[in-house]
């Protein structure tokens, strides 16, 4: 297991601030996040179910699953805790018993918790050895984390056999995100994508469900809103711009299918998370 990213979030409330840590997105595969909020109100999507967010909450998100704290509902200042690591997936690897549990909770959605506000300590001194510069305490800091998600997650579900590392299903799965990534802006259908893999579109709808948890469509469809929400934050490109952009039908079905993923019109979305940047 490894640590990626360590942060803390002081009252965060809206601006800028909000623009960046509360955006729209996913991590790669094998990648894990949890959130401690340690006061604060408001709402944290993950996929297209909205949890309310208090004081002594703690949400773990798995490998692309799109998540966000949605801005309009904070009406009190969040202050918390993040933690970014990878899981090697690896069944021979150390980390398959810890892969296995935290999917498990997955699967089963027991991934939101209420924990002692006490652990914010823990989480403040992974921060500083995350951070520090001697390999000895990046390696405590590794440890005290493996030590908290077993703590939480260990017995989230039953132990289900392990998929075969570099199976075909795995590698069609990976060549398949892949090519959404590169299609991202094209109007392409999963019969598209599935021809290209070389595989019957029921065949590879199957696949896909049971590595990425949900359909190839949605996913596609989640990155497109990805990249748009990133678009509508940091550009004056109109709505209507953004949608041929990303090849959706037209501005009304981009607006629908937005507002279904993040709980906000591009419109409102804009002119809650708007940041002056550029877009690359």
């Amino acid at each position: 297991m490894k640590i990626l990213d360590s942060v803390f979030v002081y009252r965060l409330a809206g601006g800028d601030r909000l623009s960046w840590h509360g955006r729209y997105h996913a991590h790669g595969a094998g990648e894990y996040e949890i959130h401690f909020f340690l006061e604060g109100n408001g709402s944290f999507l993950c996929n297209r179910t909205r949890y309310p967010v208090s004081g002594g909450r703690l949400f773990l998100s798995g490998p692309r699953e799109f998540h966000s704290i949605l801005p309009e509902t904070v009406s009190v200042p969040m202050t918390y805790y993040a933690v970014l690591f990878s899981v090697d997936t690896d069944p021979a690897s150390p980390d398959a018993p810890l892969h296995d549990a935290l999917d498990a909770c997955i699967d089963g959605r027991k991934t939101v918790l209420s924990i002692n506000s006490n652990f914010r300590f823990q989480f403040e001194d992974m921060l500083q050895m995350t951070r520090s510069s001697d390999p000895s305490l990046k390696e405590s800091a590794r440890f005290l984390l493996t030590s908290l998600l077993y703590r939480w997650f260990g017995r989230g579900g039953e132990k289900r056999e392990p998929a075969e590392t570099g199976s075909k299903n795995q590698v069609h799965v990976e060549k398949a995100l892949s090519l959404m990534t590169k299609m991202v802006r094209e109007n392409s259908t999963i019969e598209d994508i599935s021809w290209k893999l070389g595989l019957s579109e029921e065949h590879f709808i199957r696949v896909f469900r049971d590595e990425v948890r949900m359909t190839p469509y949605q996913y596609f469809t989640r990155l497109k809103v990805e990249g748009a929400s990133g678009m509508l934050m940091s550009t004056d490109k109109s709505v209507g711009e953004i949608s041929a952009w990303f090849g959706f039908e037209n501005q009304f079905h981009f607006s629908r299918i937005f507002k279904k993923c993040t709980g906000m019109s591009p419109v409102e979305y804009r002119k809650t998370y708007l940041q002056i940047a550029d877009f690359s």
